[in-house]
């Protein structure tokens, strides 16, 4: 395998991985490494997809090991008071989210505002139907992704950096 197709795929790679992640800003940086549509879409979508996926099946598992670990250093620090649970901008606006529009609006804000984990972890947790929350998620993820990829296809942003050549 040459160095250009390493590179290539690791391009590949980064995208996807931050696909998974936070969704909002991975067709920019499809555009930017220069994929069109076509392959911006799939790589993003497929990264999306991967998240929701892993998300939803180990999300569980990750919010019970952190309370697990929380309820380890709260019985080395007894003798210090309880903090007050921090109630952050991100989280509030989850909550007037999930208020406002329930299961629906968790859904459509997920990979563009909220971001993957964060939003797949608090449906599952809120909504049981584990295959339901996946496949809604996954619709939400489709419409995002051919909106956000043709939006960064269209600006082409990529163009008013200068970026060195390799």
């Amino acid at each position: 395998m040459s160095e250009e197709e390493v590179i290539y795929l690791l391009k590949i790679l980064e995208v996807g991985l931050l696909a998974s992640v936070k969704f909002l800003l991975a067709p920019f940086e499809a555009e930017r490494y220069g994929f069109n549509f076509r392959d911006a879409f799939l790589i993003t979508t497929t990264g999306g997809i991967t998240g929701i996926i892993a998300f939803t099946f180990i999300g569980h598992g990750i919010a019970y090991g952190w309370k697990k670990i929380k309820e380890i250093f709260k019985k080395k620090t007894t003798s210090l008071p309880e903090p007050t649970k921090k109630f952050t901008r991100t989280n509030k606006f989850i909550v007037k989210i999930k208020m406002n529009f329930g299961l629906w609006g968790l859904v459509i804000t997920t990979p563009s505002m909220i971001s993957i984990p964060v939003g797949a972890i608090v449906i599952n947790h809120f909504y049981i139907k584990k295959i339901r929350n996946v496949m809604l998620l996954i619709l939400s993820l489709l419409a995002w992704s051919i909106l956000l990829n043709g939006l960064a296809q269209y600006l082409s942003l990529s163009q008013y950096l200068h970026l060195p050549k390799h």
